[in-house]
């Protein structure tokens, strides 16, 4: 069976499954294409029911039995997607840092991520511009990305500064010389400051007056001519969902239990209201997954009646969610997974160096001096020296520009509460410059 993967620029390629596997091979596969797979649980598949409605692919159950592919001789179209987004810091490779950029800017272009301000506005075009077309060059200006400005912004158009495609083309001046990678980690940076950051947003009934936005802090109530209402995880008590019902008991401010029950479009949105609340809370504020998560399943009518006579039946058996690690475990997973292929890479090329000639070592001693390189790069914005020491965890892995925009450390997380110059040995500076 062939699947077709979009990814969020509109690139789209095939990759090859069993027709009767689950939705995790096949991501396992198009994680491993884009050379993503020690990342690939911030990202998910979504398909398009006989509805028009676009659902996550639950990845623990089989692909056909959620895209009714029966009898289906085109293949399948899927769209790859970020399903949990974190601050760029925690994301190790390049590759996944590119995958989140392409789904930001895409975010940001058709309107479900919002800045608050035109300075902001100005940032994140030129940062796109920076990261799409280089510096900037009078002759061949991106105006077309320019002309993009009024989408990112939840301010009224009518407010609009006369002179922002100045203030444009002047933050783009200000990126001069910086690095692809470099200009979609900053706006990556930017955007995670965003309250909506991270949230899935469902529209209730009737269409336009509710809209509810699940995100990494909780669920955030969108009601026209009121202040939005965020009922953080802590408070919530209860959650469920029934056909086209979800209903939700919470805590208000004043420690009172309150209730909200809407109504859905259907009742599979219902459902991923319901299942997009309980997988952000175990991703988010968990320490590991509960087997209360995991194991929780239903059952079609086949699987019911066969599961009176034989309950361990596999037959009709769905899972409910399919996550499979929090934030700071796939966080562990990840440097592990990394450490171990470097190291890997490592100890051949040593062994190789001990029976190689003369030239042979002058190269070997080469991509030593480089690896020494890579390793007093700040690890943040991957241009500068390192020259900073975070106390009290003690790690040296930025520069002193990057040190100054960040409150925790970049490797174990914990907040700082001094950024300390550090000074290396002429040698090694001389060596890096």
């Amino acid at each position: 069976m062939w699947c077709l993967i979009s990814q969020p620029n509109s690139v789209v390629f095939e990759v090859r499954v069993d027709p009767k596997s689950i939705g995790q091979e096949c991501l396992e596969k198009v994680c491993e294409y884009l050379g993503i797979s020690n990342e690939s649980d911030y990202f998910g598949l979504k398909y398009e029911n006989s509805k028009g409605e676009e659902l996550w692919l639950n990845l623990r159950n089989p692909i056909d039995r959620q895209v009714n592919c029966h009898g289906q001789t085109s293949p399948i179209r899927l769209a790859l997607r970020v399903k949990f987004w974190v601050p760029p810091h925690l994301l190790l490779q390049e590759t996944t840092r590119h995958e989140f950029y392409l789904h930001a800017r895409v975010d940001l272009l058709e309107k479900r991520l919002l800045a608050s301000d035109w300075d902001s506005v100005s940032k994140l075009i030129a940062l796109i511009a920076q990261a799409d077309s280089g510096d900037y060059e009078p002759s061949h200006p991106p105006y077309n990305t320019y002309m993009q400005a009024s989408a990112i912004t939840s301010v009224n158009s009518s407010q609009k500064p006369t002179d922002l495609l100045q203030k444009i083309i002047a933050e783009h001046k200000k990126y001069r010389g910086m690095k692809r990678t470099t200009s979609e980690y900053w706006l990556l940076k930017e955007i995670s400051q965003f309250e909506s950051f991270g949230e899935e947003m469902f529209n209730t009934k009737p269409q336009g007056n509710v809209m509810l936005g699940v995100g990494p802090h909780g669920i955030t109530i969108y009601e026209k001519n009121k202040p939005k209402q965020l009922i953080s995880f802590t408070n919530i008590i209860s959650a469920s969902s029934h056909r086209r019902t979800f209903k939700l008991e919470y805590l208000s401010v004043d420690n009172k239990e309150s209730l909200l029950e809407t109504k859905l479009d259907s009742s599979h949105v219902a459902s991923s209201l319901y299942r997009a609340l309980t997988e952000k809370h175990a991703f988010y504020s968990c320490e590991t997954v509960r087997s209360a998560v995991t194991a929780q399943f239903i059952r079609d009518l086949k699987g019911t009646i066969v599961s009176i006579f034989n309950e361990d039946s596999t037959l009709g058996k769905k899972y409910v969610f399919d996550i499979r690690r929090t934030c700071r475990e796939v966080y562990d997973n990840a440097r592990r997974a990394l450490y171990q292929q470097s190291a890997m890479q490592i100890v051949p090329q040593m062994e190789r160096s001990e029976c190689t000639h003369d030239g042979a070592n002058c190269k070997d001693s080469e991509e030593k001096l480089h690896r020494l390189m890579d390793a007093l790069t700040c690890k943040i914005c991957m241009d500068n020296q390192i020259d900073v020491v975070f106390l009290p965890c003690a790690h040296v892995v930025a520069c002193t520009e990057c040190a100054a925009r960040v409150d925790r450390c970049p490797l174990c997380r914990s907040q700082f509460t001094q950024a300390q110059k550090l000074y290396l040995p002429g040698e090694f500076r001389q060596q890096v410059c």
